[in-house]
């Protein structure tokens, strides 16, 4: 497994297809929500914090624990992520 993180993370993907840069936002998403801190500091290691800031901010869904914690680690806002400032869906035209 690549930087060392466990496998399980990626239970349904093909870790021998599994590429560092080529799958960089899917292996953040990953660790961010459902790794530990042992693999937040792998993850920063091997990507440093402007990739993950970029990437970070980018992501449709994260829970709001994951968000507060990526805002006291990387020095971000909540208003900075796309996850907590985009409106899901437009209204309907028909409801009022």
């Amino acid at each position: 497994m690549p930087l060392g993180l466990p496998s399980a993370l990626f239970w349904d993907t093909n870790l021998a297809t599994l590429d560092l840069a080529k799958h960089e936002k899917q292996i953040i998403s990953r660790v961010v929500e459902r790794g530990g801190l042992e693999g937040w500091h792998k993850l920063r290691r091997h990507y440093g914090d402007e990739k993950l800031r970029q990437v970070v901010t980018s992501l449709r869904t994260l829970e709001p624990r994951t968000v507060n914690f990526l805002c006291l680690m990387l020095n971000l806002k909540r208003e900075d992520f796309r996850c907590c400032t985009s409106i899901p869906f437009p209204p309907a035209p028909w409801v009022s």
